[in-house]
């Protein structure tokens, strides 16, 4: 009896240490497989922040990418408008500068057209026939035409002793356009006529001839 209840500790005690050692073992593989899920996470975590990292590089790789296309873009906008405004520039000067050469060279054709004009009537009056305005033919106006009309005839800008019929034939225009400006009895266009003429005349006595070459040379050929 006491060899059989022997037997029977014996055996339960192998099945106490069987269950206790599984129980162990149990617990290690839990233990082993919780371990391995922890590095698992540590991996996958870790890969996914190198992903995120590339991506985040690649984005500032593109970023910094369409930047330089947009500043270039912008550099280029900047350069065709400095462009554009040096061009408006340019032909702007350019447009200046040959209106006022145009203007310079009317009113040099208007100045010899009318020294020319002055040349003619000097002619006129050196020949006795004077073609004088409408206005200045007027009886009012005969005596101080007289007196223009003999300086003419006695002024020569040839002719350096002459000088003194020059200053008194200047002063004289001035006195006889200054009367025909200020007469409203004349209409206004014979008043503009008279006084553009004197004008004419008063320029010419008071330019050397080394200035008006041309004009005395027609002069000099057609009173031959």
């Amino acid at each position: 009896m006491s060899r059989f209840t022997s037997h029977i500790a014996i055996v339960a005690t192998l099945a106490i240490a069987a269950v206790a050692w599984q129980s162990t073992a149990s617990a290690q593989v839990i233990a082993y497989d919780h371990r391995s899920t922890v590095l698992g996470d540590q991996l996958a975590g870790a890969s996914e922040l190198v992903r995120a990292q590339g991506s985040f590089l690649k984005d500032e790789a593109d970023a910094a990418e369409t930047w330089t296309r947009v500043v270039a873009a912008q550099d280029q906008i900047q350069y065709k408008r400095s462009a554009y405004r040096y061009d408006v520039q340019r032909m702007e000067s350019e447009l200046r500068d040959r209106k006022a050469q145009a203007n310079r060279e009317r009113q040099q054709a208007e100045a010899t057209a009318e020294m020319a004009e002055a040349v003619r009537l000097y002619q006129s009056v050196q020949r006795g026939a004077g073609l004088w305005p409408v206005a200045l033919r007027q009886t009012k106006y005969a005596g101080s035409l007289a007196t223009v009309s003999s300086l003419l005839r006695n002024w020569s800008p040839e002719d350096p002793s002459s000088d003194v019929y020059r200053a008194a034939l200047a002063t004289e225009i001035g006195v006889l356009k200054n009367r025909v400006a200020a007469d409203r009895q004349l209409d206004f266009a014979s008043r503009v006529d008279a006084v553009k003429t004197l004008k004419q005349l008063q320029q010419l006595a008071t330019l050397p001839a080394t200035e008006l070459p041309s004009q005395w040379q027609e002069r000099q050929l057609a009173m031959k």
